[in-house]
């Protein structure tokens, strides 16, 4: 799938610049995996990045974008002769290569790609057309992870992860990287694998300790900034919480569908596309629609799994805890500053 949305997105941006260079090309699919992989902990588009001298390039697009294939056709740069001095009776001449050019064969398909991955593609493709290749390759060497390299070593993927004033530089050069989302993804993706991987049930000192990190996030939510898609939250929170105790396998997909939601409405709210981009009533639409479609995840999971105690409790003790978790709930919403609606 990411090979595919590597493809994809280079048939993106082709598409919508049609004069995008190679080293730009190179540059939109690293910044797109810069931003995921400091949000999500992961990367979008590539899986092997080489430091070279213009900056890091996932070998893979290196290899589209080198040569034609069932995806694009590449035109490649080619050596025109200018007359220069005359030198020992001959005419000197000065070479000047004319840049990469792109055709796409297919269609890009965005249908791979979640709203969230969509608008992180067209911000990064909006940044860079203002900018020249080399304003953009200079840009890259400013973070470790090409300092830290030798032309043609491989950078490990654990390298994308900025530190402060990395996300800080990124920020004052045009791009989002860091917030409320990246603190939420972080922490729910990986800790839901491992939900997904406890044995099931999970018992009532394992929920409390994961709804202990639920309460967390509800009261670093960041209101008023994102009051917008609040409910929507909360809706996907209360899904969640009913998925600890009915079906906790679900936790992976559960997490990753309230992430890109949530990343979605951060970045069109960071990104300052409402209205130039975004109508507010489009926005207000989507986090309506999130919150219909989690509470109707909620009822399905509470539904179609009838619960099931714990090994070490009984009835009595499983109704104790679901009273205590609803009460911590409520005190987590309590210390956020607009409360629950």
């Amino acid at each position: 799938m990411r090979k595919q949305k590597l493809i994809n997105a280079l048939l993106y941006a082709v598409e919508h610049n049609g004069r995008i260079g190679r080293t730009k090309l190179l540059k939109f699919i690293f910044f797109v995996d810069l931003i995921y992989y400091n949000q999500r902990g992961t990367t979008l588009c590539g899986t092997t990045y080489i430091r070279m001298p213009k900056g890091p390039a996932e070998a893979a697009a290196f290899q589209l974008t080198f040569e034609p294939s069932a995806y694009l056709d590449v035109k490649a740069p080619t050596a025109k002769a200018y007359p220069g001095r005359r030198t020992s009776g001959s005419r000197s001449r000065s070479r000047s290569y004319e840049p990469y050019a792109y055709y796409p064969k297919v269609q890009a398909d965005l249908s791979l790609f979640t709203p969230y991955e969509r608008v992180l593609l067209w911000t990064v493709l909006q940044w860079m057309k203002e900018k020249s290749a080399d304003r953009i390759s200079d840009i890259t060497h400013q973070f470790r992870l090409w300092k830290e390299f030798s032309d043609g070593e491989e950078i490990p993927l654990e390298r994308f992860r900025l530190d402060s004033s990395e996300l800080a530089y990124l920020e004052r050069c045009g791009l989002h990287a860091d917030g409320f989302e990246r603190t939420f993804c972080t922490g729910i993706l990986p800790l839901s694998t491992e939900v997904s991987n406890a044995l099931h049930p999970l018992n009532a000192e394992r929920i409390a300790t994961v709804e202990e990190v639920l309460d967390s996030f509800i009261a670093a939510y960041p209101l008023p900034a994102l009051e917008i898609f609040y409910d929507a939250y909360l809706a996907w929170d209360d899904a969640y919480r009913s998925m600890l105790r009915h079906n906790p396998s679900h936790a992976p997909a559960l997490a990753t569908e309230g992430c890109d939601a949530l990343c979605f409405v951060s970045h069109v709210v960071a990104t300052q596309m409402i209205p130039i981009v975004y109508q507010e009533e489009q926005l207000q639409d989507f986090c309506d629609t999130a919150e219909r479609r989690f509470n109707a995840e909620r009822d399905a999971i509470t539904r179609d799994n009838p619960p099931s105690l714990p090994p070490d409790s009984d009835g009595e003790v499983s109704a104790l805890v679901d009273m205590a978790m609803r009460i911590s709930r409520d005190l987590a919403c309590s210390e956020s500053p607009a409360g629950r609606r």
